[in-house]
């Protein structure tokens, strides 16, 4: 579900679409297509039913542009975009980079907001002057209109992850020069902003029996839980400050040789069935990496006669991080299918760093806290 289905790429940006993308969007079609059979009772259910899906896809698109629109400011002002996904609650932007400035951050932020707001307007100037002499186009592009409208309003509420919460911690970031302050005002307004949702929802469906109100309470919760995790987020971030990957990395110079076999590798590196992960020499140069996980995807019987080169997981050029690199920036996902950083310095490879590492580190600080 997190790595999705990947529909292309926008100036090297991965766009993916989680399954339930799709679920939301049959929902939307069939919503679209009763409010239309309800407005049109004449029109053929075939015209209806193509309209439904030329608005649904322009509403999707339309949230597909304001994520962009992020991801563009974000590349232009120098920070790394890893993909742009969309999902049930809309989409995100993953930025793998915090912004290092609340200059930066504002005009990132601003610019999804900004986007919604100009196809608001875009819809219904189109959609306005049609009324009489195109009802049914007239009809989706001012649903369109208000929908885009209404994306950009709710953007703004004042309360992470929302645009708003974000902008809220750039300008209180700049006023203060904390950068953790602004994230926990910028938090208890997001909790407080999911639970009225949430409370809203539960009033409506117990004073009035409307069961659509449920969504209130999903996405209250959604905003409760996604404040909370940016809270944690930024409290782990706040403490790893000035810490290197090399602080952190597991030391290690050796190599495994990727034409040896993997009963060899394991009879030189490995105890029984487990192996540490380590990095691949293939060709003389470090290709993949190679561990226990690897080791039980390789059928016992053809350990002998399986190459380590065959069985091992690829690394990306991202995977690769010299020692003083910042020890955040390891925190973004890697272009590999391996989950392991390999450290380098001046060439020589003098470590890696796994899971295993960040979720030491990560226990000392939850201890010292």
């Amino acid at each position: 579900m997190r790595r999705g289905f990947r529909l292309g790429s926008v100036r090297g940006v991965d766009v993916v679409a989680d399954l339930s993308l799709f679920i939301i969007a049959g929902l939307l079609t069939w919503s679209l297509y009763t409010d239309l059979d309800r407005a049109f009772p004449r029109t053929g259910s075939d015209a209806l039913m193509v309209s439904a899906l030329l608005g649904g896809a322009l509403f999707f698109g339309s949230i597909f542009l304001h994520e962009l629109s992020h991801s563009l400011v974000a590349l232009r002002r120098g920070l790394s975009v890893r993909r742009i996904r969309l999902f049930i609650f809309g989409g995100v932007s993953e930025i793998e980079e915090e912004a290092e400035t609340p200059t930066d951050e504002l005009m990132v932020t601003l610019a999804g907001p900004a986007t919604s707001l100009g196809l608001g307007v875009f819809f219904i100037a189109v959609g306005w002057p049609l009324t009489a002499a195109l009802p049914l186009p007239a009809r989706l592009a001012l649903i369109l209109g208000f929908a885009n409208l209404s994306i950009a309003v709710f953007n703004l509420l004042p309360g992470l992850p929302l645009d708003g919460g974000r902008m809220l911690r750039a300008l209180v970031w700049r006023r203060s020069g904390d950068r953790t302050r602004a994230t926990r005002l910028a938090v208890r307004t997001g909790r407080a902003l999911g639970g009225l949702l949430a409370l809203v929802g539960a009033a409506l469906i117990i004073m009035v029996g409307d069961i659509s109100a449920l969504w209130f309470m999903a996405v209250g919760w959604f905003l409760y839980e996604a404040a909370s995790t940016s809270a944690v987020q930024e409290q782990f971030l706040s403490r790893i400050q000035g810490l290197t990957v090399g602080e952190v990395m597991r030391p290690t110079d050796m190599a495994i040789a990727g034409d040896s076999t993997v009963a060899a590798a394991l009879e030189l590196h490995g105890w029984g069935d487990k192996l540490r992960p380590l990095p691949v020499d293939v060709d003389g140069r470090v290709t993949g990496v190679f561990g226990t996980r690897e080791v039980t995807k390789v059928d016992e019987a053809k350990r002998s006669v399986t190459l380590v080169r065959d069985a091992m997981s690829l690394i990306g050029p991202g995977d690769v991080v010299s020692g003083d690199a910042p020890l955040r920036k390891a925190l973004t996902p890697g272009e590999g299918t391996s989950g392991v950083l390999v450290v380098v310095d001046e060439g020589a490879v003098v470590g890696v760093l796994t899971a295993e590492e960040l979720s030491a580190i990560f226990a000392d600080l939850r201890r010292n806290r």
